[in-house]
């Protein structure tokens, strides 16, 4: 390789190089690379030998290690990747082993024993001193850890879209099964993320087309048996919804004081899977989980009613009962009592006051409002919904009573005729009842198209396209239920206001050009929608829960900042078309744009005033029913004080 005389020429030490390889190892330490006689200076003589012994293990290192070339061996057999899959999980014996990857253990014993010395020689496995079974080595630890990573980063996943059940669409991710494992089940964090994984890799090879939570809750519930771990999968038991809701459920029923709560919720979690899993359409169950629609009440849709009237007797008292009892039951938001005063008095006066929060009784002021605290207990009066008519009293008597009822701390909003709900739903005399309200995103809808009018047009007709053969069959479909009932279902609109500024802003228009996009966007909408005599119709209000529904998920697609300016701070998109007065120059263009508005609300309309005088705000009030019920009967003022 090389010669080396031992002759010193001044303090140099002389080489004779033969081998190339080796010169070329030298050269950053070479006065002459080129020259077959090289010098070195006495002090890197060491250094040369160190340098060669460098250049040897870097060529053995081309070569490669034996170690890795024996583990990059072990693991490129399908065959002995399951084996060492297999006992990531548990130690096995021989038996065990061979069962779990599939061979048996007669007529494959050549071959499984070849694999198993393959993985011994290897260092991956090793056999357990205090069990004789197999077991990963610290080494196998490590390798099947460096494979799932790869494994990981390189494969080419297709993004699996999970359906929840809080009503929402999300990419799937693993790190949620073992969250809630960890959370319901109380599993050991490291058992969760296994277990988790688990799920993943066999969600992935089947390829679901429609995977749902309770279908992942399913499989999840699948591998803990498979492990062995039946006591946390008990924990996992679904009764129409987890158990770990259902007791969560239970304790804020009793801190509420809410009976109903308990018994709606665990009936209605029932019912809101079986609706958005099997009864409607999957392109509409998936607008209302996209949050591109809002069903209400989505987990009584089926069976009950959002709004009801029941018409109640002075004279048979028991049937009243009968129909308020009935009322009660089948209706979440509110029942309008219609009748002669004293009936009515009758039958509050026997209710107890431990009624849903959420629920209203409401009936029209009959006579004197200081007789109130005698028929009312007081925990009755917050579920009391006073309508004073516009029609039966002066400026002068709405004030008093105004007052006499702020005083009581009993609600109270205005109506403009007896043919509306004292929520702002239309009220007919042939139709008792409404159903549910289905709310369009505008706002939502608008951020999809990017801004464009007419793309945002033709995505809402397509919309209540897709929503009008539901609602006819949700009709049809209750009226079996409830016999003799003749309901209407509404169609709203959350975040047109934000939706109009923002088109507005982005063409530097006024308020008054702003309110003509909305004007527009009624107008082309309230075309979609049929005749009122179809029994579907187009509100002037959408749920509060739907609208604060649609911001919290349009904050997780859109820019924050954004939505956070149009919708001016608040924690829900507007939930009526009609824009506050504030907005525009004068009341006289306010209340005419109003006007004009609530002309295309064939389901009733819903407009709150804010004023610290109470004088002054129901002068307006007045002028503005005046005004109003020449375009549209069916509505509610209410006034806000401050």
């Amino acid at each position: 390789m090389a010669n080396i005389s031992s002759r010193l020429v001044g303090f140099r030490v002389s080489l004779r190089v033969a081998d190339d390889d080796f010169k070329n190892s030298l050269s950053p330490i070479l006065e002459n690379p080129d020259a077959s006689t090289i010098y070195v200076y006495p002090q890197t003589l060491f250094n040369t030998f160190n340098l060669r012994k460098a250049a040897n293990l870097r060529m053995r290192s081309r070569r490669g290690s034996p170690i890795l070339e024996s583990i990059l061996e072990s693991i490129s057999s399908p065959i002995r990747l399951s084996m060492l899959k297999a006992l990531s999980h548990q130690k096995l014996s021989y038996t065990e082993l061979a069962k779990a990857i599939g061979l048996k253990r007669d007529k494959d014993a050549g071959k499984f024993s070849y694999h198993l010395k393959k993985l011994l020689s290897s260092g991956l496995i090793e056999v357990d001193s205090s069990s004789g079974k197999y077991a990963l080595s610290h080494r196998g630890v490590k390798v099947l850890s460096l494979l799932e990573r790869m494994e990981e980063e390189l494969s080419d996943k297709t993004l699996m879209i999970v359906r929840r059940s809080d009503q929402t669409i999300e990419p799937f991710d693993k790190n949620k099964i073992a969250e809630a494992l960890m959370k319901e089940a109380k599993l050991p964090p490291k058992l969760a993320k296994e277990i988790a994984l688990i799920a993943e890799k066999k969600l992935l090879d089947l390829k679901i087309d429609y995977l749902t939570a309770p279908l992942i809750r399913e499989l999840v519930n699948s591998i803990l048996l498979d492990m062995g771990l039946e006591k946390y999968r008990h924990k996992l038991t679904r009764i129409g919804m987890p158990l770990h809701d259902a007791e969560d459920l239970l304790k804020r029923s009793i801190e509420s004081e809410d009976w109903r709560m308990f018994v709606e919720e665990a009936s209605g979690s029932i019912a809101k899977e079986y609706l958005l899993l099997s009864f409607l359409p999957r392109r509409v169950a998936d607008m209302h989980l996209h949050g591109k629609i809002d069903i209400y009440p989505i987990s009584g849709w089926l069976t009950t009613l959002f709004s009801k009237a029941v018409n109640l007797s002075s004279q048979d008292l028991l049937e009243s009962a009968f129909e308020l009892s009935s009322a009660l039951l089948h209706t979440r938001r509110e029942i309008m009592l219609r009748g002669a005063e004293p009936g009515i008095s009758k039958l509050l006066k026997s209710i107890p006051g431990d009624l849903p929060k959420n629920l209203t009784l409401s009936f029209k002021l009959q006579g004197n409002v200081a007789a109130l605290p005698e028929k009312f207990s007081r925990k009755l009066r917050e579920n009391l919904g006073v309508l004073i008519s516009f029609s039966e009293y002066d400026l002068k008597e709405m004030a008093s009573i105004s007052r006499q009822l702020d005083k009581l701390r009993i609600p109270y909003a205005y109506s403009l005729s007896d043919e509306v709900f004292y929520t702002g739903f239309r009220l007919d005399r042939g139709i008792q009842a409404v159903h549910s309200i289905v709310s369009l995103n505008v706002f939502g809808a608008l951020m999809e198209c990017g801004g464009d009018l007419d793309d945002l047009l033709l995505r809402l007709r397509s919309r209540i396209k897709l929503i009008l053969p539901v609602l006819r069959r949700g009709l049809s479909f209750l009226e079996k239920f409830h016999k003799g009932l003749r309901a209407s279902s509404m169609i709203s609109l959350s975040g047109l206001v934000e939706a109009s500024r923002l088109l507005a802003m982005d063409e530097s228009l006024t308020v008054e050009e702003s309110v003509e996009l909305e004007l527009k966007i009624l107008k082309e909408l309230s075309k979609a929608i049929p005749h009122p005599d179809d029994r579907i119709m187009l509100a002037g209000r959408c749920p509060m829960s739907a609208a604060r529904r649609f911001l919290r998920m349009d904050l997780r697609r859109y820019d924050e900042g954004l939505l956070r300016k149009v919708a001016g701070g608040a924690d829900a998109y507007s939930t009526t078309p009609i824009p506050g007065p504030k907005s525009f120059q004068n009341m006289d263009s306010w209340i005419d744009a109003s006007k004009r508005m609530v002309g295309l609300l064939s389901g009733g309309f819903y407009v709150k005033l804010r004023s610290v005088k109470l004088s002054k705000a129901l002068s307006e009030a007045i002028y503005l029913a005046e005004n109003l019920r020449e375009s549209n009967r069916h509505g509610i003022i209410s006034i806000g004080r401050g």
